[in-house]
């Protein structure tokens, strides 16, 4: 009896190891989801300071940069921007900056708005970020792309 005990007491524990990582090694690792980027989208970057500005016209600049970006074909595309700055009681906005509405740079598969900047006064760290709004014809209609904010507040050495 004691014999017949002490089998199954050495071998259950087998019996569950060997299980468990045979089960293991047959499920499948877990993915994080992911979501696809919309057909059509206005995509605002981080402020930044414009190292372009500065090498051709020795000036310090805040610029943000925006993009309506789409797998169709967008024209009258009008990007509206504003660049804030955070500061007590209220944000300041600097702006509304309008891309150009001259043919051919308002249509296409992307559009942007690149040249638009608050000049610095001062390197009093400041926080800056853009916001924009769009709209295109696409497909004979107007689409609309509602307020979009920088994904960050920027913290940079660009007072005004």
């Amino acid at each position: 009896m004691k014999i017949i005990f002490l089998l199954v007491a050495l071998t259950f524990p087998i019996l569950i190891c060997t299980n468990t990582s045979a089960s293991a090694n047959t499920s499948e690792p877990i993915s994080p989801i992911k979501v696809p980027k919309a057909e059509c989208r206005l995509q605002v970057d981080n402020a930044h300071i414009s190292n372009t500005i500065l090498k051709h016209q020795n000036v310090k600049a805040v610029k943000v940069n925006v993009y309506s970006i789409c797998n169709r074909m967008q024209t009258k595309v009008k990007i509206t921007l504003r660049i804030y700055k955070e500061q007590l009681p209220a944000d300041r906005f600097y702006g509304p900056f309008i891309n150009s509405q001259s043919g051919g740079e308002n249509s296409g598969f992307t559009v942007a708005l690149q040249d638009k900047y608050v000049i610095c006064k001062n390197s009093i760290p400041t926080k800056w970020f853009g916001v924009a709004y769009a709209r295109a014809f696409i497909d004979g209609k107007w689409q609309y792309a509602g307020s979009t904010r920088s994904p960050t507040k920027e913290s940079i050495l660009c007072g005004t």
